[in-house]
């Protein structure tokens, strides 16, 4: 097992901070988190994630970070982040292409990226 990487740390911490009433449980998940796997699918990723069995559960709808993105360096659109959860625990992290861009040439795992509230906006988009 891995540590987070700093995109997926990032956007776990963003998304948390969109519970604050879950906050505690969530942040303790969070400290013991470990990468089970990663997967670059060409459409964004899936990194499969195990908690402590200490920290406590959080129920939670599944997935959050529904106003979660982040610009990365060698994308035009960036990638929405979801986090899934099994049984009030952390499972998987989820990075998908907003605009359907390839990604299978990006290293996420050194990728220079910000996270945002609000997806870049495709052509043809009003503001």
């Amino acid at each position: 097992m891995t540590q987070l990487t700093e995109l997926e740390r990032a956007a776990i911490e963003a998304i948390v901070a969109e519970k604050p009433d879950y906050f505690g449980p969530l942040s303790e998940q969070l400290q013991s988190a470990k990468v089970e796997k990663r997967e670059n699918t060409g459409g964004g990723f899936f990194t499969t994630i195990s908690v402590s069995s200490l920290a406590p559960a959080a129920i939670v709808s599944s997935p959050l970070g529904l106003n979660v993105y982040a610009s990365v360096d060698g994308m035009e659109y960036g990638l929405g982040m979801l986090l899934f959860f099994k049984h009030g625990r952390m499972s998987l992290l989820e990075g998908y292409s907003i605009g359907g861009e390839d990604t299978s040439a990006i290293e996420f795992e050194g990728a220079a990226f910000a996270i945002n509230a609000a997806p870049a906006t495709l052509h043809g988009d009003v503001s």
